[in-house]
């Protein structure tokens, strides 16, 4: 009968059928066969009956299908008996084979969206792997902290948006009489901009190396990226190379924010200096040098637009003049409790709004060395 009622479904393939004589061998011809997704049973049957089966059908955690109890003991006390051990519907006899048949495909209408589900949360699982991977990637790349005997110190600071962010930040120690250091900012969000702010560290890393001219750095360093961005994601950047000898900082900007200088009295000043393309728009794209003096005791901030952008409830950006007169109201500060105050500010400001970009910047204090601070080369 059941048969000849879904012949049409089990020769379209949609369906197919076993039958067990009773609850043991249901279970035999269950384990042969992972892939059922639907147990109808009688509860009446020998050697195991139908609620025994249920016990040990839902206790087979490579089973994910739904039951449903086909009975003539149609009384709530079989009902609830069945319900409680995981069934999914009870249809009592004499079989109507329209409600059968109705209650069949909502059983496995339900038993694909729990399918589809688990399928989903797997991959949900797999994505946070991802993330955790990239995540470590992103923040193994970053620079150890610098020796506090060096008369130049660093105090970075990075918070990302999302799980993984394409900001970074860099400080390296180009020759014994070189330091370069750096802010990026990746033109995207997600996996994908963290990878090319990986890449863009990697590449910045290897052509500092060789060249003390920061805006030849940045045309070697876009020839580079602009040849490996399938993705066609661009960066923003920072970066300075600072004369240990002089104290005097020149950096380029290829579509950055400038960078804050923080003298000693506590006034800021932006450092100006054209601003070229951000790396990997165009391939044989050139930008220009600026430098900036810096006498002992000064700093240069440099920061992403995240802290700028940052918007509070009525659609108001942080902006330049208030992180200005932040940097300024604490410029007595040590540059740590600086920047943690400042942080503070921000989000105070934002309020319980959502972060929706990275915030990252950097402070490059300057010590100068003994002798230091003879003045060379012009300022910015």
């Amino acid at each position: 009968m059941i048969r000849q009622r879904f012949r049409q479904a089990v020769r379209a393939g949609k369906l197919d059928f076993r039958f067990a004589r009773d609850g043991v061998e249901a279970i035999e011809i269950i384990d042969e066969n992972p892939e059922i997704s639907l147990v109808i049973t009688d509860i009446n049957m020998p050697r195991m009956d139908g609620l025994t089966l249920l016990e040990q059908l839902f206790d087979r955690v490579d089973l994910t299908a739904k039951a449903i109890i086909v009975s003539a003991y149609g009384d709530l006390a079989n009902i609830r008996a069945g319900m409680n051990r995981g069934a999914f519907d009870f249809v009592t006899k004499p079989i109507a084979f329209d409600d059968l048949e109705r209650t069949i495909q909502r059983a496995l209408d339900k038993g694909r969206m729990e399918q589809l589900a688990r399928e989903a949360h797997a991959r949900v699982l797999e994505v946070q792997k991802e993330f955790e991977w990239a995540r470590r990637v992103q923040l193994g790349i970053l620079p150890q902290p610098w020796p506090n005997d060096r008369p130049e110190r660093f105090t970075p600071f990075m918070r990302s948006a999302r799980e993984v962010g394409g900001d970074a930040y860099d400080f390296l120690l180009i020759d014994e009489h070189h330091v370069g250091f750096a802010v990026a900012d990746v033109v995207g969000k997600g996996v994908a901009a963290a990878m090319v702010a990986a890449v863009t560290h990697a590449l910045l890393r290897a052509v500092a190396c060789d060249l003390l001219d920061p805006a030849v750095c940045l045309a070697k360093l876009n020839r580079l990226m602009a040849a490996h961005n399938p993705e066609m994601l661009y960066v923003t950047l920072l970066y300075c190379v600072l004369d240990r000898r002089t104290g005097v900082v020149r950096f380029a900007s290829a579509g950055h924010p400038p960078p804050l200088r923080l003298d000693v009295d506590g006034a800021v000043h932006p450092v100006g200096a054209r601003s070229g393309l951000p790396i990997g728009v165009e391939k044989e794209a050139s930008w220009s040098s600026g430098s900036v003096w810096l006498k002992p005791g000064e700093r240069l901030f440099l920061y992403t637009d995240g802290l700028t952008e940052a918007v509070n409830g009525a659609d108001e950006f942080f902006g330049e003049d208030r992180l200005k007169a932040c940097l300024a109201g604490l410029a007595q500060e040590s540059s740590g409790d600086l920047i943690r105050a400042l942080v503070a500010d921000i989000d105070d400001f934002a309020g319980a709004g959502r972060q929706f970009d990275d915030m990252t910047c950097l402070m490059m204090d300057w010590q100068g060395f003994s002798g230091a601070g003879k003045r060379s080369g012009g300022l910015g």
